[in-house]
């Protein structure tokens, strides 16, 4: 029996050192009913999360089935043009108490997806991860990584800041009236982060403020969980449901997504290679491809082509000037990075 503990005692120990909870949220202990009582955004409810937009009812602490107590956003009237937005401030105080190193910030959130609604696709709900600009930065654009979920047909995207654009990490879809586990990483050592729906294929990853001197001046400040109506024909009630929200400081990503950087790039072959007009883009694995983004040798985005779930595409390239070039390919698990040569 001592023999086991002598292994167990030092893992746990050192695992305190590298995972670090800053924060978690479960609303168990919240009061069911509104979750505040300002919806102009100054002053805060239940657990510090302040809410814009809509009225106080709109946001409910509801139970859940086999879940507890979680967050609701509805409405009963799914025509009218609101937009509503729930926010937890002032994180950046919790993410300077992490141990020195952790520079991995790890976010969990409980997601449900809703009834399905007649709208335009670009209607949907979102969760953002925000950041404080620091001095003298003056791009647009606050918002380290968000999740952008469509009513209309289950699609969904999460797209990374890398400093100045965001660029797509993966997208899929979701089944309607459900729950998913949706986890986030911000990898400022790297300058990587990455997505996943543990349980399922999807996992995403991209480059990560890698077009800003100082990355970890870019802290998180504010989770966001949002949902817009403005857009919906139909009369099914829309709602959105969180729970379980969770943020933690890691010392490293864990290693199974690290495999998926190159893992799916693997995957596809390329030819020809270097290439003048068209280059051919197939795997034997049935890999599906949503999209094609080529950036140069700078970052910058130079084209997208989109397709439509197709395991070998044809992409024309005759418009590129000489040169290398990234191809982002944006597929059903992921996306794979691929580097093309331009004569």
């Amino acid at each position: 029996m001592n023999k086991y503990l002598l292994f167990i005692i030092p893992f746990l120990f050192l695992n305190t050192l590298t995972s670090q909870v800053l924060y978690t949220e479960n609303f168990d202990n919240f009061t069911l009913g509104d979750l505040g009582n300002d919806v102009t955004g100054q002053t805060p409810g239940q657990g510090n999360w302040y809410t814009t937009g809509a009225t106080n009812a709109q946001y409910a602490i509801i139970t859940e089935p086999n879940k507890g107590k979680v967050l609701s956003l509805f409405t009963n009237n799914p025509q009218q043009d609101q937009y509503l937005n729930v926010e937890k401030r002032n994180l950046i105080t919790l993410i300077d108490q992490r141990t020195s190193g952790n520079n991995v910030i790890k976010i969990e959130v409980d997601f449900y997806t809703g009834l399905r609604s007649t709208a335009d696709n670009s209607v949907g709900s979102g969760i953002g991860f925000v950041f404080d600009p620091p001095k003298n930065y003056t791009s647009s654009g606050g918002t380290l990584m968000n999740f952008v979920f469509s009513y209309a047909v289950g699609h969904f995207n999460v797209l990374g800041f890398d400093g100045k654009f965001k660029k797509i990490l993966t997208n899929n879809f979701l089944n309607f009236d459900s729950w998913y586990q949706l986890v986030f990483y911000l990898d400022y050592t790297n300058k990587k982060c990455y997505f996943e729906i543990p349980g399922t294929n999807t996992i995403g990853n991209g480059d990560f403020l890698t077009q800003v001197v100082n990355p970890l001046d870019f802290k998180l400040s504010k989770i966001e969980l949002s949902m817009s109506i403005s857009g919906i024909k139909g009369t099914t009630k829309r709602e959105q449901r969180y729970d379980n929200i969770k943020i933690t400081a890691l010392k490293n990503v864990p290693p199974h997504l690290l495999n998926t950087d190159n893992f799916l790039a693997e995957k596809f072959n390329l030819y020809p290679n270097p290439a003048i007009n068209i280059v051919n883009i197939t795997n034997s694995e049935n890999r599906l491809v949503n999209q094609v983004e080529i950036y140069d040798v700078t970052g910058k985005l130079i084209n997208t082509q989109k397709f439509n779930k197709e395991a070998e595409i044809h992409l024309n390239v005759e418009n590129l000037v000489s040169g290398s070039y990234l191809l982002y390919l944006q597929t059903d698990q992921g996306i794979a990075v691929k580097k093309l040569i331009k004569k």
